[in-house]
């Protein structure tokens, strides 16, 4: 066999690889598509000038209803906070918040494990982020939403990147890549009314630094640096 047939074989067998993860979890990702977004019933702490981004400040908090500290808001519709600080969601007419989101700490890889197989694999964009995330939602979130269950969407097509602050927020980081890593201690998808969790995510992302965005709906959500 050639050496260039040797390489042409074994980039095919790493395919076929992680064709057969995704194969065996393909029920997991088809939950997530059932997933319930109930922030829309709810005043955000959240979220900049366009006529889009002026529609997005309005349901925004100028200060935070627990601290009565300011919220401090980006260009892209993004609240602004550190790593470790909880982005928070807030009933209208109330101060304890109903649905939190902590980014706690962002490593950056240059590649991860293979689910199921041991073999190191690269990203298709530039770099994995691994993101430890906890998420709480309020028993209360139920009475709020029309659907049968409340539900905030944790895996990674919720989240995005950009290349630092007030710049352009780029999606779609659940690349097959990312969503083939052997991920340690993995979020749950979604966190239901109730329930207080914390994990792993992991990201396929253009940016080796930057900021991370929480914004399932892309209508303007938290950020962190990293």
């Amino acid at each position: 066999m050639t050496k260039f047939n040797a390489q042409n074989e074994q980039c095919n067998s790493q395919k076929r690889k992680i064709a057969w993860v995704l194969g065996s979890t393909v029920a997991v990702a088809t939950v997530s598509v059932g997933l319930i977004l109930g922030n829309n019933y709810y005043s955000a702490q959240a979220g900049p000038t366009t006529q889009k981004l002026q529609d997005n400040l309005a349901d925004v908090a100028k200060s935070d209803a627990q601290t009565g500290e300011e919220v401090k808001v980006d260009t892209q519709a993004q609240v602004i906070k550190s790593l470790g600080q909880p982005g928070k969601l807030t009933v209208d007419g109330t101060t304890k918040p109903s649905f939190e989101i902590t980014v706690h700490s962002v490593k950056v890889l240059n590649s991860c494990t293979l689910r199921g197989f041991g073999e190191k694999i690269s990203p298709e964009n530039k770099k994995f982020l691994l993101l430890d995330v906890s998420a709480k939602l309020a028993e209360s979130a139920e009475k709020v939403v029309k659907e049968d269950i409340a539900l905030m969407p944790l895996d990674a097509s919720a989240f995005g990147v950009s290349p630092g602050r007030n710049r352009g927020v780029v999606y779609d980081l659940n690349t097959v890549a990312a969503f083939s890593c052997d991920v340690d201690k993995a979020l749950d998808i979604a966190v239901g009314a109730g329930d207080e969790i914390r994990g792993n995510v992991i990201l396929d992302s253009p940016y080796a630094n930057g900021q991370v965005v929480y914004d399932p709906d892309k209508t303007g959500g938290w950020t962190w640096s990293y």
